[in-house]
């Protein structure tokens, strides 16, 4: 799997940007280094509210045995 240079020279993952493209990528290459340097997660990033993500199967099961709510 390749790397992407953040802009402080940090290697990242490509799946961290993929989909992104211009401000977007760029704004969240940025906050993946400001969140390496302070050392915490800071969170949602660039990007991730357009996101479509799908609920694990391990999610499902439990919450059909327990419920949303606990």
């Amino acid at each position: 799997m390749a790397n992407v240079k953040t802009p402080s020279g940090y290697s990242v993952p490509e799946k961290y940007v993929a989909g992104l493209t211009g401000q977007a990528r760029r704004l969240r290459l940025q906050q993946l280094d400001e969140m390496r340097k302070k050392g915490k997660v800071l969170g949602d990033l660039a990007g991730d509210k357009k996101a479509k993500t799908r609920r694990s199967k391990y999610t499902k099961a439990y919450e059909d045995r327990y419920g949303k709510g606990r």
